[in-house]
């Protein structure tokens, strides 16, 4: 009876798939002429994908890298298994094959696909591989999938090709928005036309690059997968991420792991597979020697595919024969761990070495080429490892990997060259396993970098692309690709890639001291032209951070020490800024502008000539000026967070959204993420980076930080507004505290209270912290003072710190958790000892008015504080301040967070804005500047009849008279009577005067008798703010609301000559000097006065060549006409020329290349005259050795 009721199920799912294949005939055949009239078109959208086509299972990348599948009659059990659960239709849509380094799983994988082809119920598969950047791209898998899917059904290609039609872009949108509108909506608009059974294998997750990416996945699959008609095989190690996920999600799918499987059946398999494979010899190899031969191997089929690979590399170069002896002849010692690896490995490298037909210097060779591609940090071409290791001939490395084959790599279509399998580096660093073989990573890393320094000596060069322009960005120039690839050979490129990663394992030695400090003498920024044409400046950023830990504090190498700090902060301010768009600009804008203690400008300003030279206060405080201020354009930014790899950015703002940027640009990554109905007043990273929670009005919601999508919440039982939201250290509780007086605790994954009440307080609740164990919770409380709390049961530990006699505002905890760091609204910071309340030191003076937030340094030694704009930073052992005050934000800034690195503290701004500061030690500024104060009141200004200096009047009989070359006044303040100016104004001789109409002209009037002199002149009367004669009678000088400044030619009554920009808000007061070659213009809106060349231009740029006249003026037109600063800081004109860039700090004080002095309330800004190299002329700027 049962086996009757066997054949019947086997009937019934025959049956089934009959009707399923005719169903999908039908369709296909109803829709093969659409495809067939729309073939360019889907073929051109479908290719628009860009997909990965070498990731298939059976692709020419599988030939070129020895991908093979399973050997017949082997992985029987486990092949069986994967059939049974593709065709059980209540199993799982995820299956998992996990299993250890050399266990199979990619030959298995390999197998499956070739057998499921075969029965057309293969949708699609994309094998990972570290071979191929374009494999490890886990962002490329699901629209590769969808070009298969669309490559193998029809009505799914016509369903995608529609979305395609509608949402072009969807190529460039994040793997969730992908997964949705590339596979989710078409499959789910033609499941009924779909096979039943249908599997898409993906391999190898694990040899992805991004491992969030690969979290990102599994979230998609685990959500999605149920509700498409596809299964999922996926196959990996059982790495942390991979593995937790698999864990956490054990309901949805099924598993294997291939190092549980039973010996006996893995040694079957292996058995079969060596006989296969070594059938070529003759005689044969003996039943008792593949006993052997299997007993070596174990479970690991990685050691009987090398043991393969060595023997048939005698088939060409030997006898197998004697290779099959060599490995026989090994002690085998099968109770101690990788004994029998250690073993095959040892006689590969044996054989390798010790041919007899060997020549000492190819011996040496072979050495040489296996040390550098053990060492090298990416697959390494056979010119690189020539150039690096000083082999004069790659022929020389390519005859040295042939007896290598066994365990490096070369692909046939790159050439590139690496490491079979991570056994094999493992073996070869390890002394123990490898003995006389054995690479000492310290001393061969100091032989690498010492080669790294040497190719960047000998190749890098000034302008090594040969741009043209410094106008142009990089992605503008032609054959851009081209020239990177003729002018950055591949040596060069990992030179300037991976010379700190190599100096970063060596010891330091005089030696290598010396290369490094002739390296960031003279070559630095060489090597940033490199990373920036390539685009890897972030890299270059990483790199440096490197060195200054392997450096560490250490007096005798503090002048390194300070180049390293110095080159960091340079490279840094141009990563993070749109300097990067251009190469060029490290000379024309970065280095003119670096500040002027900076060992870069130092030594990089002697060789330069024609650069931008500005002076005056804001230039002598370069120093604390932002790395990076990004306008978020997102409204009011409330909150702030740091990712714990330092890699990203959450921010809350007023328009009710949160949203994760990158921490190296500002750019966005994830977001908007909505749901909150108020702004979000607080956000917060889990210590593992993937979550982040959100606080807003009586809500409380934890997204998921790499998708976007809401994981728990909201949690409703707070009543108005929470101001304040944390992890626990472990992750499993957060903290809250808002305006309804109460700190609540929940559990982070399903929001119920920790404890079944909130800790109730007098005051409401703005900040609240766990401690680093957990353990604690610190809230500010009653009558000023602070109160830890239990974080398990709510009850207090102690009695409350007492000290603040205002508000406590904000609280941090060290990353020991022994001292607490409060804020307040009395304007200190105060550090106490969480054991007993009493404080560490007196408190931090300095801010002058309520301090905003703090945050500890990660190795707990500096507090940064941040107050009425600006950040400090101290001591926390005896409260000195050693950096700051850093300005950034007009405002204070609510949110202060330390980078993971220790070097910046990011901070978020009611204005919108983000400010990235270089927060290191010794950094000190004055607090305030004088024109700050002098500025405040200043109503009209006016040229001196005697000299060219100009006096300032409050209205009220204050006078001051300044210097217009530097902006310093001359005198105090003194008593005289300036009229302030108003819409009418008398000429300098007295004769007429110039007044607006009621109609909204400007009409000059004689002064005897009242009779129309010139005009009336069209103006835009509504706009006007102020008016003034020029001193010759011809002109009338206008300033206007909106800050231009025109002039009104009383001849023509052409109102637009020398029109320009001289304010960012109305025009107060204008004066023209006695000569007439100046200006001076006061806004009282933006408390500024500048000063102007109306002549000619400060800056002198020489764009022609030498046979054109310089003096001929067209170069002023050429540059100058519709000068303008962009909201970005380029400035440009109108043919938006990248002229230069200026920070945020520069660009709001200069308006034009007319103005010579700028006087703010941030300082001063003088621009001398002088000559620039910019344009076609720029690479003039350098003046070679």
């Amino acid at each position: 009876m049962r086996g009757a009721s066997m054949d019947e199920d086997e009937l019934v799912r025959h049956y089934r798939k009959i009707q399923s294949h005719f169903r999908q005939l039908q369709i296909n055949a109803s829709m093969s002429t659409w495809s067939i009239a729309n073939e360019h078109l889907v073929n051109t959208r479908l290719e628009g994908l860009s997909p990965v086509k070498q990731a298939t299972y059976d692709s020419s990348l599988s030939t070129q890298i020895s991908r093979r599948g399973c050997t017949e009659g082997t992985r029987i059990g486990v092949l069986n298994g994967l059939d049974d659960w593709l065709h059980d239709p209540t199993s799982s849509s995820i299956y998992w094959m996990n299993g250890m380094a050399g266990t199979g799983k990619t030959t298995i994988a390999s197998t499956f696909c070739e057998r499921v082809e075969r029965c057309k119920l293969l949708a699609a598969s994309f094998f990972c591989t570290r071979t191929s950047a374009e494999c490890r791209d886990v962002t490329r898998i699901v629209p590769t999938i969808a070009y298969q899917l669309a490559r193998y059904s029809v009505p799914f290609q016509s369903a995608l090709c529609k979305i395609l039609g509608q949402t072009p872009d969807i190529g460039s949108k994040n793997m969730l928005k992908q997964f949705e509108q590339l596979l989710k909506e078409p499959l789910q608009q033609v499941k009924d036309a779909m096979p039943d059974n249908l599997v898409v294998v993906i391999d190898a997750l694990d040899e992805c690059d991004d491992r969030n990416g690969v979290e990102l996945v599994l979230d998609m699959l685990f959500r999605h997968a149920a509700h498409v008609p596809l299964k999922f095989l996926l196959t990996s190690r059982p790495e942390p991420e991979i593995y937790n996920k698999m864990v956490a999600h054990a309901q949805s799918r099924e598993v294997i792991h291939l190092h549980d499987i039973e010996k006996s059946l893995v040694r079957a398999d292996i058995e079969l597979y060596l006989k296969e494979e070594l059938g070529f010899m003759s005689p044969p190899v003996s039943q008792a020697e593949v006993e052997q031969l299997v007993e070596r191997a174990g479970t690991l089929f990685i050691y009987a595919a090398t043991l393969v690979r060595y023997i048939q590399c005698g088939k060409r170069l030997a006898d197998p024969h004697k290779r099959l002896r060599s490995v026989l002849g090994l002690a085998s010692e099968p109770t101690k761990k990788h004994t029998q690896i250690n073993a095959l490995y040892t006689a590969v490298l044996k054989a390798a070495l010790n041919e007899d037909e060997l020549e000492l210097d190819e011996a040496e060779d072979i050495r040489v080429v296996l040390r550098t591609v053990l060492f090298a940090q990416e697959p390494i071409s056979v010119e690189t490892i020539a150039e690096l290791e000083e082999i004069d001939d790659p022929q020389r490395v390519i005859h040295a990997l042939h007896p290598l084959r066994s365990v490096l790599y070369q692909s046939d279509e790159t050439g590139l060259v690496s490491t079979l399998h991570a056994s094999f580096p493992d073996f070869m660093f390890s002394h123990e396993r490898s003995g006389t073989y054995f690479y000492d990573v310290v001393e061969h890393s100091q032989l690498l970098a010492r080669r790294c320094f040497l190719v960047m000596k000998n190749q890098l060069r000034f302008n090594i692309c040969n741009l043209a322009s410094s106008f142009v960005p990089d992605k503008e120039v032609e054959n851009i690709e081209q020239r990177i690839k003729a002018s950055i050979s591949p040596t060069l490129a990992y030179a300037c890639r991976y010379w700190a990663s190599h100096l970063g394992l060596a010891l330091r030695s005089d030696m290598l001291l010396t290369l490094l400090d002739e390296f960031l003498c003279h070559r630095l920024l060489f090597w940033m032209e490199v990373l920036s044409l390539r685009r890897e400046l972030l890299a270059g950023v990483h790199q440096l951070l490197k060195i200054q830990q392997w450096l560490e504090v250490n007096l005798l190498l503090s002048k390194l020490v300070h180049y390293i700090d110095d080159a960091h902060g340079f490279i840094t301010t141009f990563a993070m800024n749109p300097t990067l768009q251009s190469t060029p600009h490290i000379y024309v804008s970065s280095l003119s502008l670096c500040p002027c203690s900076s060992s870069v400008r130092k030594n990089y300003r002697k060789q330069s000539r024609g650069l931008l030279d500005l002076k005056g206060s804001l230039m002598e405080v370069r120093e604390s000026a932002p790395l990076a201020v990004w306008n978020t354009g997102l409204g009011k930014i409330y909150s702030l967070a740091l990712s714990p790899d330092g890699t990203r950015v959450a921010i809350g703002s007023s328009n009710t959204t949160v949203h994760i940027l990158s921490a190296y640009d500002g750019t966005a990554q994830v977001g908007p993420l909505q749901g909150h109905v108020g702004y979000v007043s607080s956000v917060a990273f889990s210590p593992d980076g993937a979550r982040v929670v959100s606080a807003s009005f009586g809500s409380i919601r934890i997204w998921n930080a790499i998708n976007g999508t809401l994981i728990a919440g909201p949690f409703k039982n707070h009543t108005g507004y929470i101001n304040t939201v944390s992890f626990s250290p472990d992750g499993t509780r957060v903290v809250s505290g808002g305006h309804d007086c109460a700190v609540r605790v929940w559990n982070a994954h399903d929001g119920s209270p920790s404890f079944g009440r909130s800790i109730d307080h007098v005051e409401p609740i703005y900040c609240v912290q766990f401690s680093p164990s957990g353990a604690l919770i610190a809230s500010p409380s009653v009558n000023h003072t602070i109160q830890l709390w239990d974080s398990r049961s709510g009850t207090p530990t102690g009695p409350p710190f007492t000290g603040h006699t205002a508000r406590v505002e904000c609280l941090a905890f060290t990353p020991d958790g022994t001292r607490l760091v409060s804020g307040s609204r009395d304007a200190t910071v105060r550090i106490w000892n969480v054991f007993d309340g009493s404080p560490v030191t007196s408190p931090l003076e300095g801010h002058t008015f309520l301090v905003d937030s703090v945050t500890v340094s990660p190795d707990g030694m500096r507090v940064a504080s941040a107050g009425n704009g600006t950040v400090r930073v101290w001591d926390i052992e005896n409260g000195a301040l050693i950096a700051g005050p850093f300005s950034g934000h007009d405002i204070s800034s609510k949110c202060l967070v330390y980078s993971p690195d220790g070097t910046r503290v990011f901070s978020g701004s009611p204005n919108g804005t983000i400010c990235v500061q270089n927060v290191r030690d010794g950094m000190l500024f004055p607090t305030s500047l004088p024109p700050q104060d002098v500025l405040i009141g200043i109503k009209s200004v006016i040229f001196c009849p005697e000299n060219a200096n100009f006096m300032s009047s409050d209205g009220y009989g204050s006078l001051r008279i300044w210097d217009t070359i530097d902006g310093s006044y001359i005198t105090s303040p003194n008593k005289a009577k300036i009229i302030p100016s108003s819409l009418s104004t008398l000429s300098p001789d007295g004769s007429a005067v110039a007044c607006t109409t009621n109609n909204g002209n400007l009409q000059i009037v004689d002064t005897i008798n009242g009779t129309p002199v010139a005009g009336p002149f069209e103006i835009e009367r509504s706009e006007l703010s102020t008016l003034s004669f020029s001193r010759n009678n011809r002109a009338v000088i206008m300033g206007y609301l909106d800050g231009t400044i025109k002039v009104c030619d009383l001849k023509s009554g052409n109102t637009t000559v020398g029109s320009f920009m001289a304010h960012h808000k109305r025009v107060s007061s204008i004066s023209e000097s006695p000569d007439c070659s100046l200006l001076v213009s006061h806004s009282n809106y933006e408390m500024a006065i500048r000063v102007w060349n109306i002549v000619t231009p400060a800056l002198d740029l020489q764009l022609f060549s030498t046979s054109i006249d310089p003096s001929s003026g067209h170069s002023y037109a050429a540059v100058y006409d519709g000068w303008s600063i962009r909201e970005d800081g380029w400035a440009v004109n109108n043919s938006q020329h990248l002229l230069f860039w200026l920070p945020p700090d520069l660009a709001s004080a200069w308006c034009s290349p007319y103005a010579t002095l700028a006087i703010t309330k941030a300082g001063t800004l003088q621009v001398p005259k002088q000559k620039l190299f910019v344009g076609d002329q720029w690479t003039r700027c350098y003046i070679p050795d």
